[in-house]
């Protein structure tokens, strides 16, 4: 799973494919967690699978989740997460 969208950068370089490379899980004694995913942004699909780049940019995205979201598919909940933010909202998955 991974994220669609077009992304310029300050640098003028344009990434498309936005892919969770990473999560950090720090839990809450009694309930849910802090949960801190890193968004690596490729140029593009075929340049992420071919291991043609590294990644444009990274991102880290932090959520307080519930311990249900916790024990669930943690990168699906993320990847919902991070679409809440104004600044995804049109990306689509893929």
């Amino acid at each position: 799973m991974a994220l669609s969208k077009q992304i310029t950068y300050d640098n003028g370089t344009t990434a498309s494919y936005h892919r969770i490379d990473g999560l950090l899980v720090c839990c809450h004694p009694d309930n849910g967690a802090t949960v801190t995913a890193t968004l690596y942004s490729y140029l593009t699909e075929d340049t992420r699978a071919a291991n043609a780049g590294a990644p444009v940019s990274t991102e880290d995205v932090t959520a307080e989740l519930t311990e249900t979201q916790v024990n669930g598919n943690l990168r699906k909940t993320m990847y919902a997460k991070i679409k809440a933010q104004p600044e995804w909202a049109d990306a689509e998955d893929c």
